[in-house]
């Protein structure tokens, strides 16, 4: 039976020192613990050995196979100690100074290793504790690691219970651990009870199991569910805790049901290497907020964009360093609170939209004012010239020659009225409000109309592909106005080199109409592409107003409650999108 304990003692610690580097990640604690674990492994196989030897009459001295073993003993005690200064700050740096820790062990194995010339550890040597017989040697090194041990243990529940608690697992199981090959070895050392040296260290390898269960599986090292306990999963905002290397320990039932489609919390979790797998923000500079929160001892207050279910949520996130004590400098982990603002920002979004809307509103009535003066004033010289122009008709001395050059001069007279009365009447059209159900295809048959003239003369072609024969509500003299703007926009952006332009009709989501308006002459400039809605500008020199694309984004937005925008790409061209809600 010893014999079997022995060997799962050494089976389990082998197992534990390759799970123990696979989770902490071969950092200080893991290799601190590594260590102790092949201490035990050295003291286990030694006993083990002896026993094998006395069961097959081997006829080698049991305490020889002491010299081996001892080895794991003596130096196992003061690497606990070691384990606890690494435990209560795993970025703590190696002191020289813990080398002292085993002087006393390592006189003790030279005295063992010479016990056969002075007797001074064992007097008389047994595998049993009540018939063995110590030196003063033995009692020295007993005393040592005992106290070694003892120390370790207050210390390893000090710190258990600063980090995470009196009543919580972790420290259970730390306590647990430590009271057992305690309590077992000082009764059989005082001979109370009569037990074997080959279940000291099965006990202390279930010791260590039980330490590794606090410290890797519940987190012992890295959180501090105390702080947990002061926030509920009733908190309408989402908040998580992540220990130092980015793990969340902790999440409430708010982050877990808003990030349920991003993120799974239930695989112990890093969000460092999440956030950089997914790209969804600078790790880099997160670690730096975290570290700044820490160096000033502050809450950093950040704001980030994060898409969930399809949808962009907005998120304004308040990094909390957490302390292991209030009145020390440890930090031992970091709360993260989310704030849900994503309806403030949509309304934040849709209140500038609207004041924006009524600006361009106000400097089109402005502009439409405007617009009316200067009609008044060119109409007044033109209708003089056009009665001047009558009155020399009139006349009979006048050639046939004269005669042709009047009526020239009488067209151009009334071409200019026209483009003028055109104008004021586009501008002040835009201030009407007729609302009126109509098909997106018969403004796009008056359009092909309307422009006929300029496509032809830049040699470009003109298709119109109507895959859903939509109807929308507004105003179609607007909407036609729009297009018109776009299309002849599309015309010289060809620059007299001819090319292709391309409306398509057909629906988008549910209950929306698409109209794109396609060039493939080069696209726009990328210097103005900001301010194409924004401004009252042109590319085309003495030759354009500015005023098309200006006006087309105030009558899709506030005459039919629609949306513009564009794509344009310096090899392809250029693609206006109009959205607008199907009647």
């Amino acid at each position: 039976m010893e014999e079997i304990l022995l060997a799962f003692a050494i089976i389990v610690s082998i197992i534990l020192v390759i799970a123990i580097n696979i989770k902490l990640k071969i950092n200080k604690l893991a290799k601190v613990m590594s260590t102790l674990f092949l201490f035990l492994i050295i003291w286990c196989l030694g006993l083990f050995l002896q026993k094998i030897s006395i069961y097959f009459n081997f006829n080698i001295k049991p305490i020889y196979f002491d010299y081996f073993t001892y080895v794991g003993i003596c130096f196992l005690f003061p690497t606990l100690i070691i384990l606890s200064f690494f435990y209560n700050d795993n970025n703590i740096k190696f002191k020289k100074s813990w080398i002292l820790l085993y002087i006393i062990p390592l006189i003790s194995i030279i005295i063992l290793w010479t016990n056969d010339l002075h007797s001074l550890f064992y007097k008389v040597y047994s595998i049993n504790f009540s018939d063995t017989e110590y030196g003063i040697a033995f009692y020295i090194n007993t005393i040592y690691s005992y106290t070694l041990a003892f120390i370790f243990m207050i210390r390893m529940i000090k710190i258990s219970i600063k980090k995470s608690g009196f009543f919580t697992i972790q420290t259970a199981l730390i306590i647990i651990g430590s009271l057992i090959p305690l309590v077992v070895n000082m009764l059989g050392t005082a001979k109370i009870i009569n037990i074997s040296i080959y279940i000291t260290p099965t006990l202390f390898c279930i010791t260590l199991i039980l330490y590794v269960l606090a410290i890797v599986k519940y987190k012992a090292l890295n959180i501090t569910p105390v702080a947990l306990e002061t926030v509920t999963d009733t908190m309408s905002d989402s908040f998580i805790v992540i220990s130092d290397d980015g793990t969340i320990a902790d999440a409430n039932f708010t982050f877990k049901k808003t990030f349920k489609s991003i993120i799974d919390l239930n695989k112990n979790t890093n969000l460092f290497k999440f956030l950089d797998s997914k790209k969804l923000v600078d790790v880099s500079k997160f670690k730096e907020l975290i570290n700044k929160t820490r160096k000033n001892d502050e809450i950093v207050n950040v704001e980030y964009n994060l898409n969930c279910d399809g949808e962009e949520k907005y998120f304004e996130i308040d990094i909390h360093p957490i302390k292991a004590k209030k009145d020390t400098n440890q930090y031992i982990g970091t709360l993260l609170l989310f704030k849900d603002i994503t309806q403030h920002k949509k309304d934040i979004k849709e209140i500038q939209e609207k004041q924006d809307i009524i600006v361009k509103q106000g400097q089109l009535v402005s502009i439409g004012e405007l617009a009316g003066g200067v009609a008044h004033d060119i109409n007044t010289p033109i209708s003089a010239i056009k009665t001047g122009i009558s009155m020399l008709n009139k006349s009979k001395n006048i050639s046939k020659e004269e005669t042709e050059i009047l009526k020239r001069m009488d067209n151009c007279a009334t071409k200019i009225i026209n483009i003028v009365n055109s104008m004021r009447n586009q501008i002040r059209n835009l201030g009407s409000t007729t609302k009126i159900k109509f098909k997106i295809k018969d403004v796009i048959e008056d359009i092909k109309v309307i422009t006929y003239h300029e496509i032809n003369k830049n040699n470009c072609e003109f298709a119109v592909n109507i895959v859903d024969d939509l109807c929308i509500e507004g105003d179609p003299t607007k909407l036609g106005q729009v297009l018109t703007n776009l299309v002849i926009n599309a015309v010289q952006a060809y620059k007299d080199k001819g090319g292709k332009i391309d409306i398509i009709v057909e629906k988008a989501l549910k209950d929306k109409a698409l109209i794109k308006v396609i060039d493939y002459a080069g696209g726009l400039d990328p210097e103005i592409k900001p301010y194409i809605f924004k401004n009252i500008l042109t590319t085309k020199g003495t030759f354009g107003t500015g005023l098309g694309l200006y006006l087309a984004y105030s009558i899709i937005k506030g005459e039919f409650n629609g949306d513009i925008s564009f794509e344009s790409d310096d090899k392809m061209g250029t693609t206006f999108y109009i959205c607008i809600p199907i009647a």
